[in-house]
């Protein structure tokens, strides 16, 4: 079930644990939930997990130590540093404070969180490299880096992931940036993989999706509180997705859950998916999310009913808008 991550010596569960909610992120979190979910996470299976210093100030971090600290030699641990600390100095003190928040000597995976056009991105990468060379993390690469942005990573180092938003309401990444990292063997982590629970299972209307999380190019700016773009969105289209993974449910017996992640480990260059919980009894049900796989027919299905939406958003990789890429 586990294998080897891209081309380096890792070796990573195809489902990574998210660390942002348990810090807060989705709503007033009870600590000891967040502590019962990473330990259940860990108790069926789940080796990676993934956190950043912006998720709660550290606080992700933290917790994960408090978790599992004495489950380290068993784990694969990432974090990321944020856009606003990508200058050399600030990379390496920002490792420090996390490494220090994990309660480790060295973190398995570093990245970039975002770019940051007012740094040279030949600077973040030689602080990476540093690192490496130091100890003090075993692999770099980054995350929510589009196409060209891409291109100018790989040409400075080896890269060892890109971090992205990828899920069938969301699949922008495939016209160019995911082209490109399969060509260059850059595994795909996939975060939003459940569009902040929109593909739970528990909604049959977008008009239903809870106000604050309807946040993404989806979504007709003139009509949700939360969009921060000036988008018209693609809600037609994607309720016509809505209807299709409802069809699928009930034709396969397998929940929207199961079919949103085995279509996503079934996509080219994905190294891993990433899937956060609210509590112990969440993280004891990923284990079906760790072992689904779909067939070519439900596979073909799939495709078929998110390709309108696929279309109509086109490929900016900022599933908000906000035009952080390029």
């Amino acid at each position: 079930m586990n294998k080897q991550f891209g081309n380096t010596d890792l070796i990573t569960s195809p489902i990574v644990y998210g660390c942002m909610g348990g810090a807060g992120a989705f709503g007033a979190q009870e600590e000891k939930d967040s502590i019962e979910a990473l330990q259940e996470a860990f108790n069926v299976g789940i080796n990676f997990f993934d956190s950043a210093e912006a998720y709660g100030g550290g606080y992700s971090e933290q917790l994960l130590s408090r978790a599992l600290g004495d489950k380290r030699s068993e784990m694969v641990i990432s974090s990321k540093v944020a856009k606003e600390n990508l200058a050399p100095d600030d990379i390496i003190e920002a490792c420090e404070r996390s490494l220090k928040n994990l309660g480790t000597d060295y973190i398995d995976l570093y990245m970039l969180h975002w770019p940051n056009r007012d740094v040279p991105l030949a600077d973040s990468i030689g602080a990476l490299k540093k690192l490496k060379e130091d100890g003090k993390i075993r692999w770099y690469g980054v995350s929510n880096f589009g196409s060209q942005d891409i291109d100018e990573a790989n040409s400075l180092g080896e890269m060892s992931c890109n971090q992205l938003p990828y899920h069938l309401f969301f699949r922008s990444i495939e016209f160019e940036v995911q082209p490109k990292c399969d060509a260059a063997g850059v595994p795909i982590m996939c975060y939003s993989s459940l569009m902040q629970g929109l593909l739970a299972g528990k909604y049959k209307s977008l008009a239903d999706f809870p106000v604050s999380r309807a946040r993404t190019r989806m979504f007709d700016h003139r009509k949700w509180a939360e969009v921060v773009h000036k988008e018209t969105g693609a809600e037609e289209a994607g309720q016509e997705l809505l209807d299709g993974l409802w069809t699928l449910m009930e034709d396969t017996s397998l929940s929207m859950e199961e079919l949103a992640v085995g279509w996503l480990k079934s996509r080219t260059a994905v190294g891993g998916t990433i899937v956060g919980t609210r509590n112990g009894a969440q993280s004891r049900d990923l284990k079906k999310l760790m072992d689904v796989t779909l067939d070519s027919t439900v596979l073909s299905r799939l495709n078929q009913v998110s390709n309108r939406l696929k279309e109509e958003l086109g490929g900016d990789v900022d599933m908000w808008g906000k035009g952080r890429t390029r």
